[in-house]
């Protein structure tokens, strides 16, 4: 299984945000903080420079906020962020979510039920012999 995060940067500071989210993933904490980011959007989403809202909640996670802001300020994700839009592009995806199933394309949220149906028939069309 690949994940694949397509960044739909709209402006400067979602894209220090996924810049951030990276690199708390380097400290094991991505989805803690992807979470977070969602849930208090209205604390850092109209800031210029929301870095100081995000190391805030760096801390809040008992992450390193100063090797978090090391990297925030370093850049050194934009390749990342740059490569993985590139791939979602060459796979036409233009919204998020989007997901893949093998050859499945899945656009839009969905209920958990329907992305099990397709995980299983998936699974079952694998298992089958070939012929």
């Amino acid at each position: 299984m690949q994940l694949v995060l397509y960044p739909f940067v709209l402006n400067a500071t979602s894209y220090v945000a996924t810049q951030a989210a990276l690199c708390a993933g380097e400290q094991g904490k991505f989805w803690p903080f992807h979470h977070l980011l969602f849930a208090r959007q209205a604390q850092w989403a109209q800031w210029r420079d929301p870095l100081p809202q995000l190391v805030v909640f760096a801390a809040e996670l008992g992450l390193d906020t100063a090797a978090l802001e090391r990297c925030v300020r370093s850049g050194r994700m934009q390749r990342l962020i740059e490569a993985d839009r590139d791939y979602g592009r060459s796979l036409q995806v233009h919204s998020t979510p989007t997901l893949f199933i093998n050859e499945r394309r899945i656009v839009g949220a969905q209920p958990e039920a329907d992305l099990v149906r397709v995980i299983r028939e998936e699974l079952a069309r694998a298992r089958r012999p070939a012929g």
